[in-house]
């Protein structure tokens, strides 16, 4: 399941130098092209200790550096929207990092039901843009924000999701209160997200 859960993303490894053992998520567009690799490594308590774009590590620089590197928006796309013409008809279960999307597959299982959810990531908490979520016309989309100590991720991001119905009927957004309705204080003080509550439980266990 692992495995395949790796290949549907195309994850990829670092094996040297300073962020050896990091993790590669490709942001890939619904056209197949790679428009950033996000690198992070993590701790044994799944929290990330680094993070960079692949990019930076890329030794010597090739051409398209420099004018890449001075615009304005780093990750053009979502992350795992490349499933999108494999899985034409699933819900989208949408989260802030690609970390959570990956989790969020392999505790619920692969989209090969219709029914089931497609995991996919904006980036992070500011990246839930109406450009880069158009991809998802037609489709029912579920948005699970981070926590945060006032609420104001879930905020954020309920107010995307009523601005992006309301100009697209196409469009059909809810966030989810999942996490708002579960967390404790401390937990809010800590920015926890959903992937933070799964990594507490086996995910064979949710395995029917």
């Amino acid at each position: 399941m692992v495995r395949r859960v790796i290949e549907l993303y195309y994850l990829g490894t670092i094996t040297s130098g300073k962020y050896e053992g990091a993790i590669c998520f490709p942001f890939i567009n619904k056209l197949d092209q790679i428009r950033a690799v996000q690198v992070k490594q993590f701790d044994k308590q799944n929290h990330t200790l680094n993070t960079t774009f692949l990019h930076y590590l890329l030794e010597p620089r090739p051409e398209w550096f420099e004018s890449y590197n001075t615009q304005e928006k780093k990750v053009s796309c979502l992350f795992g929207e490349h499933l999108l013409k494999k899985y034409p008809h699933n819900p989208i279960a949408l989260v802030e990092a690609p970390k959570t999307a990956i989790l969020g597959t392999l505790f619920f299982g692969l989209p090969e039901s219709e029914t089931s959810p497609l995991w996919l990531a904006v980036f992070n908490l500011s990246s839930l843009k109406y450009k880069k979520v158009k991809s998802l016309e037609g489709r029912k989309v579920f948005l699970y924000p981070d926590l945060s100590k006032d609420g104001s991720s879930f905020d954020l991001w309920n107010k995307k999701a009523q601005e992006f119905n309301s100009v697209n009927s196409n469009m059909n957004f809810r966030t989810s209160k999942f996490l708002e309705e579960r967390a404790t204080p401390e937990e809010r003080e800590r920015g926890l997200d959903l992937a933070d509550y799964l990594v507490r439980f086996d995910w064979k266990n949710f395995r029917v």
